[in-house]
């Protein structure tokens, strides 16, 4: 009978052991959100969000001839672009946008390993462009 219980108890303990995360672990499990979306749900979600911040990741060049209302330029090819990144608020939502979606795919993967809660990214095939056709608002210059 002590044989069972003795059993028992270490089959217990190891299916708990085996099933446990460690805790930053399972806080990094529950706080990230992240996800490409196309331009139609961008617009939505700019809509009814206010408070998130937009990226451009394009060149500065492609920047200036155009970008959304608000939008702050961090050049995906600048070799400071991570370290850019890792200045802003993880805590802050994020949307994510590039030409056609490359750029800010790869922007995406980063920000999750930087560990952002809340980043939109406009998907690969979609992007300024797209953006600008669902009406959303555009201005010239570096602002």
């Amino acid at each position: 009978m002590n044989k069972l219980i003795v059993m028992l108890w270490i089959g217990l303990v190891g299916l708990v052991s085996c099933n446990a995360k460690p805790d930053a672990e399972k806080d990094h499990d529950q706080l990230i959100t992240s996800q490409s979306i196309d331009s139609k749900t961008a617009k939505i979600i700019l809509e009814q969000q206010e408070d998130i911040v937009l990226i451009d990741v394009r060149t500065a060049e492609e920047f200036a001839l155009g970008h959304l209302s608000g939008a702050k330029n961090i050049d995906f090819n600048q070799p400071d672009f991570e370290e850019r990144l890792k200045a802003l608020d993880t805590d802050q939502k994020y949307m994510l946008y590039c030409a056609v979606g490359g750029r800010s795919g790869k922007a995406l993967k980063i920000m999750e390993n930087i560990g952002f809660k809340t980043v939109y990214n406009v998907a690969e095939g979609e992007g300024f462009k797209q953006l600008r056709e669902q009406g959303i608002p555009i201005q010239q210059g570096d602002n």
